[in-house]
């Protein structure tokens, strides 16, 4: 028996063994590039010869379960007659070579495989038939009558085109015919692994991974983003000793092979990763109209002209998109994507479809405050929806209204000269802006910037076109005029839906004047309420001195206010400075301030005199009559000297610093309190710390010039502890 085999012999047992190549020439690389230890080939011939004991662990064993099988191909190529397979030289202990890949997955062969698997199966076949018909018990003298057709073109022409396809190598000329060492290994192999065992093995087998593709990977997967010619350079110094750097195709062909998820580790943030992996798609189709509303505002990507300064500016848009239909039922422009744009545009949406069950947003600021999310307060309690946010950094789980973005606002703001996106020429970008400039330096305005009441023209016309444009995410109907199948409109379903019967939830004028003014938290003190921008009375007001109401207001009108309870019962609508009365009568007043003027312009005239007589000095006499006109300085200066020798005025005694003053208003309060810190009471601390919780009044007492900090460090001052003597 055969200790060692060539490479030849090697590969010439593919498909009984696990070898790694079919080819001579692609085993002899093989071997080499492992490692394999081999030794002279001894008698005719030369060459070199790898003993069986040095083969890696799984070839070994699959060879021993050959000869325990008493394959015929394994028993002639190591000359096995009746020697018993202990003799086999297999040592207990294994060479540290690689695992060799096993047989291919029946699952997961290529088309060529699995024609050149049925190819042998059916040659097989007519084997079975042959030996049949001869009563043969071994298949040897059917694979000789078979082998025999196919050299002298005997065979059947059916069989006889299976030979080139079960070869899977034809040759140069397609001449190859049948060996009977090559039948006999079909045969074996069907024996041992049925039809599964015919499937030959792919010859582009994955190469070893190179020794260097880690370090690689590692200097390449940085935010700096380097070139690969870079990093090539620096490579040599990350690698172990004896593994040498690739060139540069080498080095991309492997990292091409890498997975994107891998190779751009590093280069992208965790964000930008998330366009690279897997994702889930949302199923819009189990929800009705007006179940979910998703918002988002958008830097619209071209710039109109200020409503107020005529000057070029990108105005902030929103869209409310109901996900069922994809119908833009409320939309709203601002400066930016403030709550003010938030809430007209949910008024909009409510005004011109219905109420809304969820509200899919971002975090934006617009979209999470006091004033749309207050569970008492907020828009979103009182329209009864269900406020959801989106992760933040996930603008993937937002694609519905980011792609509604695209399709309405870019492709709106593509139609405008102004144009700002990236794909913008820059040239014509630059020609637009110089002559935008010229304009408004000559005449205050440009033609080219689309005046605010014209762009609101132009969203209302684009939301309509958007609404009435066949959407691919909706189903398909007949097109009525053409015939042809098309995408529905936003519009298109939801009238289907109404035809089916659906009703949306609407609000009656009346309800949503009230419902969309925003409302907030404020004490009420001597029939007053305080809002930053200013000061409401009602009579109505004088029971509820001290208690917390519920003070809505119209954004565009601050002349009065809706003041209710908690509950959200109606108290009154006070007006702004109710309660404001002349100190004194009108004519009163206007006589006497003509009066003072009266007066001053005397002083000033004496002055004034007096100043032309020191100017002219002794011995000279002036014309007092002559009117003479003094300059603004000599003015100026007579003013300064007469303040100057005036007396200073009388000082009113400051009342007892320990006597507590009755305040008119919240800032005199809040000044005593900032002044006396000592003489704050338990009520004053805990009134002033409810107040600091409202930004309305820390925005009047920073107005006012009261020190926050200060209000701050009264409020949580402990209570003073007592004890008796």
């Amino acid at each position: 028996m055969r200790d060692a085999l060539t490479a030849a012999e090697i590969a010439g047992l593919g498909g009984v063994l696990p070898v790694p190549a079919e080819s001579v020439s692609g085993t002899i690389r093989r071997l080499k590039r492992e490692g394999w230890p081999s030794r002279p080939r001894e008698g005719r011939g030369g060459g070199r010869e790898y003993p069986i004991a040095s083969w890696p662990e799984p070839l070994r064993k699959a060879l021993l379960d050959a000869i325990k099988r008493r394959v015929p191909q394994i028993c002639e190529v190591l000359e096995i007659a009746d020697e018993p397979t202990a003799s086999l030289p297999i040592p207990a202990e294994t060479v540290p070579l690689p695992s060799l890949i096993s047989t291919p997955d029946p699952t997961q062969i290529a088309d060529w495989q699995r024609r050149t698997r049925d190819a042998r199966a059916a040659l097989l076949q007519e084997v079975d038939r042959l030996q049949a018909l001869a009563g043969h018990r071994a298949p040897g003298r059917a694979i000789d009558l078979i082998v025999e057709g196919a050299r002298t073109g005997d065979l059947a022409p059916t069989l006889r085109s299976l030979v080139p396809v079960a070869n899977g190598k034809a040759g140069k000329n397609g001449a190859r015919t049948l060996s009977r060492r090559t039948l006999y290994r079909w045969y074996g192999d069907r024996a041992e692994s049925g039809i599964a065992g015919l499937v030959p093995r792919d010859p582009n087998r994955p190469a070893p991974v190179p020794a260097w593709l880690a370090p690689l990977l590692k200097l390449t997967q940085t935010p700096t983003k380097r070139s690969l010619q870079a990093v090539l350079e620096d490579l040599p110094k990350h690698l172990p000793p004896g593994v040498s750097a690739p060139n540069a195709s080498t080095a991309r062909r492997w990292l091409d092979k890498v997975a994107p998820q891998v190779r751009h580790k590093g280069r992208l943030g965790p964000r930008a990763l998330l366009a690279l992996k897997a994702f889930r798609r949302r199923d819009t189709s189990c929800l009705e109209p007006l179940d979910v509303a998703v918002a988002d505002g958008h830097t619209f990507r071209a710039k109109v002209a200020h409503p107020i300064t005529g000057k070029p500016m990108q105005p902030e848009v929103m869209a409310v998109i109901d996900a069922a239909t994809r119908y833009a039922f409320g939309w709203s422009a601002g400066r930016a994507e403030s709550t003010d744009v938030v809430m007209d545009a949910l008024r909009h949406g409510v005004s011109a479809l219905g109420l809304f069950a969820i509200l899919y947003t971002d975090n934006g600021s617009g979209f999470v405050n006091d004033v749309v999310s207050d569970e008492l307060t907020g828009y979103y309690a009182r329209l009864g929806c269900l406020h959801e946010k989106a992760e933040p950094g996930r603008a993937q789980a937002r694609g519905l209204i980011e792609r509604s973005n695209q399709s309405l606002w870019r492709r709106s703001a593509k139609k405008l000269p102004t144009y700002t996106g990236r794909d913008m020429d820059r040239e014509a970008a630059k020609r637009i802006e110089k002559l935008i400039e010229r304009d408004i330096k000559e005449a205050g305005a440009s033609r080219y910037l689309m005046s605010w009441q014209d762009f609101h023209t132009f969203l209302t016309e684009e939301v309509a076109a958007y609404n009435n444009r066949p959407h691919r995410a909706l189903p398909k109907i007949r097109d009525p005029q053409k015939g042809t199948l098309r995408h529905m409109s936003p519009a298109e379903c939801l009238q289907s839906w109404r035809d089916k019967g659906w009703q949306p939830m609407t609000v009656s004028a009346a309800e949503a004047d009230d419902l969309f003014r925003p409302y907030e938290r404020h004490r009420t003190w001597r029939a007053e309420v305080q809002l930053p921008w200013g000061r409401y009375f009602h009579k109505d007001l004088e029971p509820f001195h001290g208690d917390s109401v519920l003070v809505g207001y119209d954004i565009h009108d601050g002349s009065k206010v809706w003041v209710r309870t908690l509950e959200g019962r109606l108290i009154c609508v006070a007006q702004r400075d109710g309660n404001l009365t002349p100190y004194m009568p009108a004519s009163k007043v206007e006589h006497a301030r003509q009066k003072r003027a009266d007066g001053q312009i005397k002083r000033k005239q004496r002055q004034i005199d007096d100043i032309r007589v020191e100017a002219a000095g002794s011995g000279s006499v002036l014309d007092l009559t002559a009117e003479t006109v003094l300059t603004p300085d000599e003015i100026a200066a007579a003013e300064t000297f007469y303040a100057a020798i005036e007396p200073p005025p009388p000082t009113v005694p400051a009342p007892p610093s320990d006597e507590r003053p009755r305040f008119a208003d919240d800032q005199s309060w809040a000044r005593w309190l900032v002044a006396h810190p000592e003489a704050a009471t338990a009520d004053d601390r805990k009134h002033l710390a409810d107040q600091l919780r409202r930004n309305s009044f820390r925005m009047l007492m920073e107005a006012e010039g009261v020190d926050i900090a200060a209000l701050a460090a009264i409020a949580a001052t402990p209570k003073r502890i007592t004890t008796d003597a």
